[in-house]
């Protein structure tokens, strides 16, 4: 996998003591990390919001029949209803999703996406990454993955494992370098396993990602709190 330097326009903060002290007024469009690849393009993530649906449909719609077929097993067009409301939820003890986002005409486009699924909470979350195809090998998969860790982490939760094709190699490598174990499926050898136990992470997590762990601040969810 190709190594890419990251330059931080937004590195992580200290949270104040009230988390609520953070939310009010928050817009959720600042809500997020931005960094800078190579060639200067800035990619930033956030959490998906209930109003991402259409931007979720045209990054899987935008996926080769490979790449859906590397993270959803099979060649899906688009996101069913179910899927889409799961992923447009942000609850970081049942189901949180980030999405990686580049400006287009004016417009947010997204280029990754990764979310985790509780199953049960706190033993464990199951979790998925895709990366569009035209951005892989971009490094960008690493730092999405990198933030829901932090925040399935800062939740509670104890362990984070997924299920990997042994053919798609670019997330087999990205599982070690993040010091995931790889180990044979039930399933059958098509399948990987792939699992950490959860602690706090060796990296740098966004303030914002502290924050979303805390789930349901003052009886609202965090994007009850967001100004659009």
């Amino acid at each position: 996998m190709a190594r890419v330097q990251y330059t931080l326009l937004d590195d992580a903060r200290p949270l104040p003591s009230s988390p609520l002290s953070l939310l009010t007024g928050l817009s959720c469009d600042k809500a997020d990390g931005r960094w800078l690849l190579n060639d200067r393009t800035a990619i930033s993530i956030r959490a998906a919001r209930p109003d991402d649906t259409a931007m979720l449909q045209i990054l899987v719609r935008g996926l080769s029949l490979k790449s859906r077929h590397l993270r959803f097993f099979h060649a899906i067009r688009e996101l069913l209803p179910d899927l889409l409301a799961q992923f447009t939820r942000a609850d970081p003890t049942q189901e949180m999703s980030l999405l990686a986002l580049i400006q287009q005409d004016g417009q947010q486009m997204p280029v990754a996406m990764a979310q985790y699924v509780s199953a049960p909470y706190p033993e464990r979350c199951d979790f998925a990454v895709v990366v569009a195809d035209m951005w892989q090998r971009h490094g960008i998969g690493i730092r999405p993955l990198r933030n829901l860790i932090c925040i399935a982490s800062a939740a509670g939760l104890e362990m984070i494992e997924g299920d990997v094709l042994d053919e798609n190699e670019p997330i087999r490598q990205l599982m070690k370098d993040m010091g995931f174990t790889l180990a044979p499926h039930p399933d059958g050898p098509y399948l990987m396993k792939a699992f950490k136990p959860l602690a706090p992470p060796a990296w740098k997590c966004y303030a914002w990602a502290a924050l979303l762990s805390r789930g349901r601040v003052g009886g609202k969810s965090f994007s009850d709190h967001c100004v659009n």
